[in-house]
């Protein structure tokens, strides 16, 4: 509980001019887990529950640092995990796909996400090559990235991927049932296989989750391997 609760004042101290918005609020839950986090990685590490606050900390110089708009990251490690992880959602999805091959449309998103699980897998693999010489220990290359405009589109990205969800299936359901609606006739489902191939079609669209997944990804790894310029 001590140490919860200094990480709590280290955050509030940062904070203290800052406005009390809602961006910033979800701004110092976000520092606070993250420097719990770390914290809880140097303890298990080795290192003394001091020693290990004190480290953590030092990744936030201040609040024109929490505050920038741009933060720096080690490169090859963040773009090594988000391929890594694109490639897992790539592979879960097409894995799923496989029984939707029943349906042409099925088939063709299948053979889809087959493409992009190698592209991104190849991607990886070139990529990982390419670094592989790299010392981390002597130099540390680092990228930009726009953090406040990442943190909006982990936001938009989910009711955009919501919104473009609904909209296919309400495409669908008016394409399958839009007569029988508009004739108030009984929808009709002769036999489990009209069945599997209706469930198949509303559960494609699905498989887009992997979009703002990596989104998702991108934002969170952002804290996990950013780079401070305190020594």
């Amino acid at each position: 509980m001590r140490l919860e609760v200094r990480i709590t004042r280290h955050i509030n101290r940062l904070f203290a001019h800052a406005q009390d918005t809602l961006d910033n609020r979800e701004l110092k839950e976000e520092i606070h887990s993250n420097l719990a986090a770390r914290i809880d990685d140097y303890i298990s590490q080795g290192m003394s529950e001091e020693k290990a606050f004190h480290t953590a900390i030092q990744h936030i110089a201040g609040m024109d640092q929490v505050m920038s708009d741009h933060r720096k990251v080690e490169r090859v490690p963040y773009w090594t995990s988000l391929l890594q992880s694109t490639l897992i959602y790539s592979l879960i999805a097409w894995i799923i796909a496989i029984p939707m091959r029943v349906l042409m449309q099925g088939s063709a998103i299948n053979n889809l996400l087959m493409i992009v699980s190698l592209i991104v897998g190849g991607t990886y693999v070139v990529y990982m090559l390419i670094n592989r010489g790299n010392d981390p220990v002597c130099s540390v290359k680092t990228t930009v990235i726009r953090f406040p405009t990442l943190m909006q589109w982990n936001r938009r990205i989910w009711w955009l991927w919501a919104a473009f969800i609904l909209v296919l299936w309400g495409t669908q359901a008016a394409l399958r049932f839009g007569s029988n609606i508009w004739f108030n006739r009984p929808i009709q489902v002769d036999g489990p296989y009209q069945f599997a191939v209706i469930v198949i079609a509303f559960a494609i669209p699905l498989l887009s989750i992997i979009i703002p997944l990596v989104v998702h990804r991108a934002y969170r790894i952002v804290s996990k391997y950013e780079v401070s310029d305190v020594l």
